[in-house]
C-alpha cells in the first residue's frame, strides 16, 4: 500500500511536467513563424534594397524573406478598406518593407540581429512581432513553477506518511529493539533496516510512477491517432527523457531514505531501556 501511495503521489507532479515538456516541444515547432518587419526609407534606391536583401539572405538566423513593394502594399490597403483613397491622398504614404521569419527565439541572438540591421543605410524602422513569444514563455514558466510548488507539497506529504509508517514499524518491533540495545547494538545499527525499508518504498513507488507515465503516454497517443484523420495533422504525445525517469527514481528513494532515517532515529532514541 505504501508503494502504491508513493507511486500515485509522485505521478501527479510528473504528469504536470510531462504536459509542460510536450507544450515546449509544440512551441518549438511553431516558433519559426515569428516575424520581424523591416520598413525602409521612402527615398531608398533599388541598389540599397538589393544590398539589404543580400545581407538578410547571408544571415543564418533568417529563415524566410518576403519583400513587399510600397505600390503593392498601397493596393492591398485600398482593397482591404474597400474604398478608393487615392483621390484624397496625393502620394503613397507606405514604405517598402521586408518581412523576415526567424529560426530562433533566442533573445540575445535576435537583439544582435536587430543591432546589425540598424546599422544598414536605408532601413527606417524595425518591429518585432514577439508578443506571443513572451506570453508563451510566461505561461510555460508559470506552469513549471506550479508543478515545482505541487512537487514540494507532495514530497512533504510523502515525508510525513513514510515517516509515520516507519514509526509504527519501530513500535511493532519494540521488544526486538530493546533486546538489541541490551546486548550492545548501537542506534545506527538498529535503524539501518528501517532505512533500507524506506528506500525500498521509494524504489517501488518510483517504478510505479514511471509505469503510470509510460502507460499514460501510450494511451494518449492511441487516442490521438484516431484524431489524425479529423485534424489532418500528426499529433504525437512524447514521453519524458530517460534521465527524467532516473531523477524520479532517485528522488523517490531519497525521500524514503530521509523520512525513514528521521522517523527511526527519533523513535529508537525515545525507547527507554531498563537494565
Amino acid at each position: 500500500m505504501m508503494i502504491i501511495v508513493i507511486g500515485i503521489t509522485l505521478c501527479l507532479p510528473s504528469a504536470g511536467l510531462l504536459v509542460i515538456e510536450n507544450a515546449s516541444q509544440i512551441s518549438k515547432n511553431i516558433e519559426h513563424e515569428a516575424e520581424i518587419s523591416i520598413f525602409l526609407k521612402k527615398d531608398i534606391s533599388k541598389d540599397q534594397i538589393d544590398f539589404i536583401e543580400l545581407s538578410l539572405k547571408k544571415n543564418s538566423l533568417v529563415k524566410k524573406i518576403h519583400f513587399e513593394p510600397k505600390l503593392i502594399a498601397w493596393a492591398k490597403l485600398q482593397s482591404k478598406l474597400d474604398v478608393e483613397i487615392g483621390s484624397s491622398v496625393s502620394t503613397n504614404p507606405l514604405p517598402d518593407a521586408f518581412f523576415i521569419s526567424l529560426n530562433t527565439l533566442d533573445q540575445i541572438k535576435i537583439e544582435k540581429l536587430i543591432n546589425n540591421l540598424d546599422g544598414i543605410d536605408g532601413i527606417d524602422d524595425i518591429i518585432i512581432d514577439g508578443n506571443w513569444i513572451k506570453k508563451l514563455r510566461v505561461i510555460l514558466s508559470l506552469g513549471k513553477l506550479s508543478v515545482m510548488f505541487l512537487a514540494i507539497l507532495l514530497v512533504i506529504v510523502l515525508l510525513v506518511v513514510i515517516g509515520n509508517t516507519i514509526r509504527l514499524q519501530t513500535l511493532t518491533y519494540k521488544d526486538e529493539i530493546e533486546v538489541s540495545k541490551l546486548i550492545g547494538a548501537t542506534n545506527a545499527f538498529i535503524q539501518r533496516p528501517f532505512m533500507y525499508t524506506g528506500m525500498l518504498y521509494g524504489l517501488g513507488g518510483g517504478l510505479i510512477t514511471i509505469s503510470l507515465l509510460k502507460l499514460s503516454v501510450f494511451g494518449l497517443n492511441k487516442a490521438l491517432f484516431k484524431l489524425v484523420s479529423v485534424f489532418g495533422t500528426d499529433i504525437t504525445f512524447k514521453g519524458l527523457p530517460d534521465e527524467y525517469y532516473l531523477y524520479i527514481l532517485i528522488l523517490a528513494m531519497f525521500v524514503g531514505l530521509i523520512s525513514s532515517y528521521i522517523s527511526a532515529n527519533n523513535s529508537i532514541r525515545r525507547l527507554k531501556i531498563y537494565k
